[in-house]
């Protein structure tokens, strides 16, 4: 809202977000050849600096469309930043600690997703938004000081060539997608359509092109295509539950502002729970054992969050749920990315690791969309005008009426529900990378 204030053009607002969304999902996709051919350490270098010094533009804007541009370069740093982070982790440590350390990656990104809001707020109340990017520019030098020379360089031959072709066709699929789900009308279908037409065009392109950007076995063989099919799914599921929470503890449990900023933290603490039980596990159990097991804690608590919801349940039952739900996220997810890396060549691993990570990033845009259609449904239905809706979500401090807080109340029930059918739709994937993984590639021999 400050920023919206200070610089006008509201309607142009939410790109703020889905720019750097979109280009953070595109330079992942670009980036893993570019690890593979060039090193992470390279890549980290450049990574930080154009993050940095869209930081820096995006705290200077003068004007809504200049920030927008600003965001959009930040994104991309962003996701070059995040395929060289986990091919890093992938590379450097051994194979007996690659878990733990995806594990410790976890948690950094859990304790900072809690710690940020809070210091953002803080920046706030005693300085501007301004500072919340300005912020970045000693986080980077501190970065590069701390990264300048102990990544590796490149684990194969080195090749700075990029698939532009490529590039372009996995950035209209991007973007199609996300046009496809930011309204859920007839124009939909239309980019639907495109984006199942791009896809057509780029399988096509990569079987010709002798290096593509996103290699076609690193989506459509095992163990790659069951885990990018299950985890993505897995991750859709349960994200349409977890976003939604806010607008359930303040709009139908009528909770201040306190509770409903805390309600968030369950599933990430779960999430970093759940990826550190699997790092522990890893030296005992395969990781395709745990990868399903995951699958069997977060299904039946998405559902017990529902019947929580339906029946009028503590608020308790529904956070401790989906802290057990972040918790089988983070041990699919974390034993995953170890298998990932048990299968994946070193000089592989960043093309394979991106395109994980972009097909991850999927299931979090399909599921943000899944759950906000189902739970506007729900509330369409009892209350016809959803101004409601849009002011809770923008944070301001309405009265609500009773049937209004039992259709919101309804509708996140109902987005908890689709949400174990989504996940429990990604099991037979990752069941069927089980049983067809090639003792080989079983982690450990198993």
């Amino acid at each position: 809202p400050e920023l919206a204030a200070d610089l006008g053009g509201v309607a142009l607002l939410p790109w703020t977000i889905t720019g750097f969304l979109l280009t953070s999902g595109i330079a992942t996709a670009i980036s893993g050849p570019l690890v593979d051919g060039i090193g992470t350490r390279t890549m980290f270098r450049w990574a930080v600096a154009v993050f940095v010094s869209a930081s820096v533009a995006a705290a200077f804007a003068s004007s809504m469309p200049v920030m927008i541009v600003a965001r959009i370069v930040q994104g991309a740093g962003g996701g070059m930043i995040s395929a060289v982070g986990i091919a890093a982790v992938g590379l450097v440590y051994p194979p007996h600690l690659v878990s733990r350390a995806f594990a410790a990656n976890a948690t950094v990104w859990g304790v900072m997703g809690v710690a940020a809001p809070a210091i953002a707020a803080l920046m706030l109340t005693v300085l501007d938004w301004r500072w919340i990017f300005l912020v970045n520019l000693p986080l980077g030098l501190a970065a590069l000081a701390a990264g300048w020379r102990v990544l590796p360089g490149p684990a194969g031959t080195p090749d700075r060539k990029v698939d532009w072709q490529g590039a372009a066709l996995v950035g209209t699929i991007t973007i199609s997608l996300a046009m496809a789900v930011d309204r859920l009308d007839w124009t939909s279908l239309l980019w639907l359509i495109g984006a199942v037409g791009a896809g057509w065009l780029y399988v096509r392109h990569a079987r010709r092109h002798e290096a593509p950007i996103v290699w076609l076995e690193h989506l459509i063989r095992q163990p790659y295509s069951g885990l990018a099919l299950g985890i993505g799914l897995m991750v859709a599921g349960a994200i349409a539950a977890q976003l939604y929470i806010p607008l359930y503890v303040r709009g139908a449990l009528g909770a201040g502002p306190a509770l409903t900023a805390w309600s968030v933290l369950f599933f990430t603490l779960g999430w970093t729970t759940g990826a550190n039980i699997s790092g522990r596990l890893t030296r005992r159990m395969a990781e395709s054992t745990l990868t399903v097991g995951g699958f069997g804690l977060t299904v039946p608590a998405l559902i017990v969050v529902w019947l929580a919801v339906v029946t009028g349940l503590p608020s308790a039952v529904v956070f401790a749920c989906l802290y057990l739900a972040g918790t089988g996220v983070g041990i699919s997810t974390n034993s995953g990315l170890t298998l990932l890396r048990t299968a994946t060549p070193d000089d592989q691993l960043g093309r394979a690791t991106a395109a994980h990570q972009v097909a991850r990033a999927q299931g979090f845009t399909i599921g943000a969309a899944l759950g906000g259609s189902v739970i506007l449904l729900a509330v369409s239905r009892v209350v016809p005008d959803l101004e409601t809706v849009r002011q809770l979500l923008a944070g301001e401090a309405i009265e609500v009426s009773a049937a209004a807080a039992q259709g919101i109340a309804d509708g996140f029930g109902l987005t908890a529900l689709v949400g174990a059918i989504v996940v429990a739709a990604g099991l037979p994937a990752v069941l069927r990378l089980r049983r067809n993984l090639a003792p080989a590639r079983n982690a450990k021999g198993r």
